[in-house]
């Protein structure tokens, strides 16, 4: 054997031995019980895919639409955001009026023990 066959050689036995201990790293570790961390990497890549997607239409897109994309995603944003918030005050405010009502019923409803 030449020195170069003994090169490619040993270079294709590392590139092996390396893929061996990726792929035992890979099948030790698990991200839920039952589920292997393959299938999180693919969807995971999937994500990747649609984001990528989403990215080239919108650079496709001439300057004007861009602009008007941009805008109507920037006031769904808020919309979102304001719908949120209500629901947060909304909370809130039951949590709020229920601790009220259970004040009154405790101290005015409620009947006193005698004394």
């Amino acid at each position: 054997m030449n020195p170069q066959d003994n090169q490619n050689t040993e270079r294709r036995l590392q590139e092996i031995e390396a893929e061996l201990n990726n792929d035992k790293r890979l099948s030790s570790v698990e991200t839920e019980p039952g589920q292997p961390l393959e299938r999180h990497r693919n969807d995971e890549s999937s994500l990747r895919l649609l984001v990528n997607q989403v990215v080239n239409w919108f650079n496709s897109l001439p300057t004007l639409a861009k602009v008007a994309v941009a805008i109507i995603a920037v006031t769904l944003a808020f919309s979102l955001l304001r719908s949120v918030l209500q629901l947060v005050a909304a909370l809130l405010s039951l949590g709020v009026l229920g601790v009220i009502l259970y004040l009154v019923y405790k101290f005015v409803i409620a009947p006193q023990p005698p004394r």
